[in-house]
């Protein structure tokens, strides 16, 4: 059987966050194992979801400043903002890293693959819940 070649970074990365998870020892603790690295997949694509927004909104930006290129000071802005999106495309590279380490941890702690769950704008039956939260406060 051969072994993957495994980025280096990412190994320690993932040999980092299975030792933070694992400090909670036990089987009693297993759920609790299973949350933490479900919270920190949820915390990293979350961060990953805010980049690439960012840079969705910078881009935008960019696009504007070209249609006034020649000019002095939107040259310098447009620099700038371009600057800006290459520092943010590395740190996109970094998110992802991260979120890869968070993602083998869950597979190593759960045996499953973590799978992002749409939020929902609404409950299915607003009606139903809206009743139950009356009948519960009374």
């Amino acid at each position: 059987m051969s072994k993957k070649n495994v980025n280096p970074a990412l190994a320690q990365l993932i040999s980092f966050k299975m030792d933070v998870v694992c400090i909670h020892e036990g089987d009693h603790n297993a759920y609790l194992r299973a949350s933490v690295s479900r919270d920190a997949c949820f915390t990293s694509n979350n961060g990953i979801q805010w980049k690439l927004q960012q840079m969705s909104d910078l881009k935008a930006e960019i696009a504007t400043l070209v249609e006034g290129e020649g000019q002095e000071v939107v040259d310098v802005n447009l620099a700038k903002k371009i600057d800006i999106f290459h520092r943010m495309e590395d740190e996109l590279v970094e998110l992802q890293l991260r979120h890869d380490a968070d993602l083998a941890v869950y597979n190593k702690v759960t045996g499953e693959d973590w799978k992002s769950t749409p939020k929902s704008v609404r409950a299915k039956n607003a009606q139903a819940v809206l009743s139950a939260a009356k009948a519960i406060v009374g």
